[in-house]
Parts: structure tokens; C-alpha cells; sequence
């Protein structure tokens, strides 16, 4: 197969010889794209700093992050016209498993904890000592099976006020251009399509537009809807793109949503 050959860096020594094993497979697999590694990690649903630090040995990354990194260059590689990758899904994920393998007392990353870290007294549940993840846990059973529940009949969308009467709310104010579609699945009890829309925000939205879909939602009155982006979010297995959407939503001032996902992303780990 032709390949778009990078000049790579040289891999810490530290890391294992079954490591240094995957990660070469990985490079030899990404050089199979011409995109660049940003478009890649875009439709794999990652960051491109977690797919560089894959890439470069920093970390072994997560069987969703290996599954969706390959389906991309695989759909790359197959748009170019090339033949199959150089290596098999399946034959990553086994080296993914020796790497992952521990070889001596110093190696923990990624290994169960020993028998004397079972022995000790466990933290209390966080559900006690965070009552809001009871309402977190049950929406994102309900977010999982895209089923969000129905918003009260109304006229038009309206938007919460810190007192008084509600108003409809000004089309200016709904700076997700779904927001209106969710409204109209929800009422008309298509909570599948609505679930469907919120799910593919939280999933793929980069960190801005994720504060721009759940500032929406919120404005008409949809807070489930806008918790169910962040539940979406929290699933996402790219933790620094988590980290990442709460820098976000704390520099627009949305302390509440902060805490509500990464409550959501605390049950999802």
C-alpha cells in the first residue's frame, strides 16, 4: 500500500518493548491516511493532542479511541483507493493487550489494584455524599437509550426568567440551530430522533459549540435536553475532550453545568 510516510519522534526509552510494538503498528496504520492527524482525530472523536500522545507513546490508548482512530483511516485509506491496512483491527487490539501487560512492581498504569489496596475501607458512595448524581444517573439511563423525557405543553418556546412571567423566547437567544428540531420531537413524543440529536452533539461537538447547544437548550427551557448533551459528553472516551468541554463551560460562566457533567463523567469512568 502507499503510504504517507511522517517523520515520527523518537519514542521514550522507558516505555516496553511490547508498547514500542503498538505504537509503531499505530504509526504504520495512521501513515495510511493523507489527512492530517487533526482531521483525523476529529472524526475519531478525539482531541489531536490524545491521538498525538498515543501516537507517541505517551499513553495506550482505549479500546473505543483504537476502534474509532482505525475506522477512520480505514475509511481513508479505502476513499484514497489503497488496499488493506497493514495491520488488522484485531491484531491491534492484541497488541494493545501485551502492552498493557505488567512485567515488573514498577509497572501500575492500567492494572487492577493489589490485594492490599482491596483490603482498605472503601469511600463512601458518591450518590451520599452528592445527592445530584441520583438525578444525573437516572437521565443518563434515559440518555443512553435516547429516550429524553417529554417537555410540558406549551405555546412556543419559552425561556425560564429569574421572576415573573415567561416569554418566548427571541430567535436570537437559540444559538444551536437544533435547539427548535429537539423542541419538535419532544413534542411530538419523538424522543428516539430528539435523543438521536443530542447524543451527536455530545459525542462530536467541539467545546465551544457544546456550550452553545446546552446555553440553548437551557434558554428554551430544556434542561433535560441540555443535560443529556452533557451526559453524552461525559461518555466520551477521550477524557482530555471532557476536560476540555468543562474549561469551556467554566470560562462562559456555567458553573452548574460544570458541575452536572463532570458528576456525569465521575459515574460514566
Amino acid at each position: 500500500m502507499t503510504s504517507n510516510r511522517k517523520s515520527w519522534k523518537e519514542l521514550p526509552p522507558r516505555i516496553t518493548a511490547a508498547h514500542r510494538a503498538l505504537v509503531t503498528a499505530l504509526r504504520e496504520v495512521r501513515e495510511c491516511s493523507p489527512r492530517t492527524q487533526a482531521d483525523i482525530a476529529r472524526d475519531a472523536h478525539q482531541e489531536p493532542t490524545t491521538l498525538s500522545n498515543h501516537l507517541n507513546g505517551g499513553r495506550i490508548p482505549d479500546i473505543r479511541l483504537l476502534r474509532d482512530f482505525y475506522a477512520v483511516v480505514e475509511k481513508d485509506a479505502s476513499a484514497a483507493g489503497h488496499g488493506p491496512l497493514p495491520h488488522t483491527l484485531d491484531a491491534l487490539y492484541g497488541l494493545r493487550v501485551h502492552a498493557r501487560k505488567k512485567h515488573c512492581a514498577c509497572c501500575t498504569v492500567g492494572y487492577p489494584t493489589t490485594s492490599e489496596d482491596a483490603g482498605r475501607e472503601q469511600p463512601a458512595s458518591p450518590t451520599v455524599e452528592n445527592p445530584g448524581l441520583a438525578r444525573a444517573r437516572r437521565l443518563r439511563r434515559r440518555t443512553l437509550r435516547r429516550e429524553i423525557p417529554l417537555a410540558p405543553k406549551q405555546s412556543g418556546v419559552p425561556v425560564p426568567l429569574p421572576e415573573g412571567d415567561r416569554h418566548p423566547v427571541d430567535a436570537a437567544e437559540l444559538t444551536w440551530p437544533e435547539t427548535k428540531l429537539v423542541a419538535g420531537y419532544l413534542a411530538a413524543d419523538r424522543k428516539h430522533d430528539a435523543g438521536f440529536l443530542l447524543w451527536r452533539a455530545g459525542m462530536s461537538y467541539a467545546a465551544a459549540d457544546i456550550v452553545k447547544a446546552v446555553a440553548s437548550c437551557h434558554a428554551a427551557g430544556l434542561r433535560d435536553a441540555a443535560e443529556a448533551i452533557l451526559i453524552n459528553v461525559a461518555e466520551r472516551a477521550d477524557r482530555q475532550a471532557v476536560l476540555n468541554v468543562a474549561a469551556a463551560l467554566v470560562d462562559a460562566g456555567r458553573h452548574e453545568d460544570v458541575a452536572f457533567v463532570l458528576s456525569a463523567a465521575m459515574r460514566a469512568s
